[in-house]
């Protein structure tokens, strides 16, 4: 048995390393997704990569330092983490997400009728120019059959080629939809790899309390 736990237990310990690698992926992920998707879901990725990357270290400890107790813990984390992702595939908030968001561009665009300057941030973030297209600019007598410099690449509407032609609905839309397929590979990959370090963890642990008694005796 000696041999079969040092291999699971530096198997671990690889798996760790490459779950802490996974965790900082995630970070990045929800770091650059910040401003391109609804707060509340950049805050969440950024949230469940933290605690991704905390568990790992967790793990590494357990695994060198031989402590069953530790690894007992770290197995419950696991647990939970597991069921927390599980319950974010089969809830699939994406579309609540996404709905707050066009909710949000629509909003805004209400108050550009009154407030020039509303829909800047959503115009900038996205790469787009009004509700639907550049045209509805028209409708809004302020801006005298213009657009504002949000409009355009590196706000200069100088050049006509900067103008973004495409409105702010369909730019979240299919933002959204990027999103998601990006999304769903991590959330199923995380998952996998989740079941396959808990199940070394638990035989590690296993081995490491049924030695632990041994030696009581």
């Amino acid at each position: 048995m000696g041999c079969a736990t040092g291999t699971i237990k530096y198997s671990l310990f690889l798996f760790n390393a490459l779950w802490a690698i996974l965790g900082i992926l995630v970070l990045i992920f929800g770091g650059l997704g910040w401003g391109a998707m609804p707060d509340q879901y950049a805050i969440g990725i950024l949230v469940l990569g933290g605690i991704i990357l905390l568990i790992s270290l967790f793990g590494c400890c357990g695994a060198v330092r031989e402590s069953p107790r530790m690894l007992w813990t770290y197995v419950s984390l696991l647990v939970v983490l597991l069921v927390l992702i599980a319950a974010f595939i089969v809830l699939n908030p994406r579309d609540v997400f996404k709905n707050y968001a066009l909710q949000t561009v629509e909003d805004h665009w209400q108050l550009e009728q009154t407030q020039p300057g509303s829909m800047d941030l959503i115009q900038k973030t996205y790469s787009c120019c009004g509700r639907n297209s550049a045209q509805d600019y028209l409708e809004i007598s302020y801006w005298n059959a213009s657009v504002p410099n949000s409009c355009c690449k590196d706000n200069n509407c100088v050049n006509p080629l900067n103008l973004y032609a495409v409105g702010c609905i369909s730019k979240v839309e299919e933002a959204f939809s990027d999103e998601a397929t990006t999304s769903r590979y991590l959330e199923w990959g995380l998952l996998g790899f989740d079941v396959v370090i808990l199940s070394l963890a638990i035989i590690l642990a296993i081995h490491y309390t049924n030695r632990r008694r041994r030696y009581n005796y």
